[in-house]
C-alpha cells in the first residue's frame, strides 16, 4: 500500500511539474497586468542597449539597424556596441550605422565587453544583445514593461530559432519551455 501511494504522487508531481505549473503561471499572468504595460512614450524609461561584438562587421550594421527599429522612442534608447578587440571593421560599421557609443576595448571576452558597455551607459534600464540576432519589433517595450512591478529586478526575452527561410528550427520540448518561462 504504501509503494502504491509513493507511486502515485510521484506520478502526480511529474503531471503538475509539466502541466499543472504552467498552467498555474499562465493564469497568474492574465491576471495581473503591470501599469507599464499601459504608460506612454514619455513615461518609458531610458534603455541602454548594448551589444558586446568582437569580429562582427558582417552583421553589426544590420544589427543596430534592427535595434534602431524597434518600437521604442529614439530619444529613450542609448545604443552602444563594445567591440571586444576586434580585428576586422567592427567599430566603423557599427558608428557608420548609428550606434551611439562604440567602445573600442582590448580583447577580454563578451563579459568584460558587456561589463565595459554598463559602465558607459547612461539608461536607467541595461538590457543586451547579441550582433547576430534580431529582436521583434516589441521586444524592448515588452521587456521594460514588466519592470513596472518594482518587485522585477531582472527580465530575460525568449530565444528562437529560425532558419533562413523563416520556418521554425524548435523541436517541441523547447516550444514548451519557452512557453513555461
Amino acid at each position: 500500500m504504501l509503494l502504491e501511494v509513493f507511486f502515485w504522487t510521484s506520478v502526480a508531481l511529474i503531471v503538475y511539474t509539466h502541466l499543472g505549473y504552467p498552467l498555474v503561471l499562465w493564469l497568474i499572468s492574465r491576471l495581473r497586468r503591470t501599469r507599464a504595460e499601459r504608460r506612454g512614450d514619455a513615461e518609458l524609461p531610458r534603455v541602454s542597449l548594448i551589444v558586446a561584438a568582437h569580429d562582427e562587421e558582417d552583421v553589426i550594421a544590420a544589427k543596430i539597424e534592427d535595434a534602431l527599429a524597434l518600437d521604442y522612442p529614439r530619444a529613450r534608447l542609448e545604443l552602444i556596441v563594445a567591440s571586444d578587440g576586434s580585428t576586422d571593421r567592427t567599430a566603423d560599421e557599427a558608428r557608420a550605422a548609428g550606434a551611439d557609443r562604440v567602445l573600442e576595448l582590448a580583447r577580454g571576452g563578451k563579459i568584460r565587453a558587456q561589463d565595459a558597455g554598463v559602465e558607459a551607459a547612461s539608461g536607467e534600464i541595461v538590457a543586451f544583445t547579441d550582433a547576430n540576432c534580431r529582436l521583434a519589433p516589441d521586444a524592448l517595450r515588452r521587456l521594460v514593461a514588466r519592470f513596472g512591478d518594482p518587485r522585477v529586478g531582472y527580465v530575460c526575452g525568449q530565444v528562437r530559432f529560425t532558419r533562413a527561410d523563416g520556418t521554425n528550427e524548435e523541436g517541441a520540448y523547447w516550444r514548451y519551455e519557452l512557453a513555461v518561462r
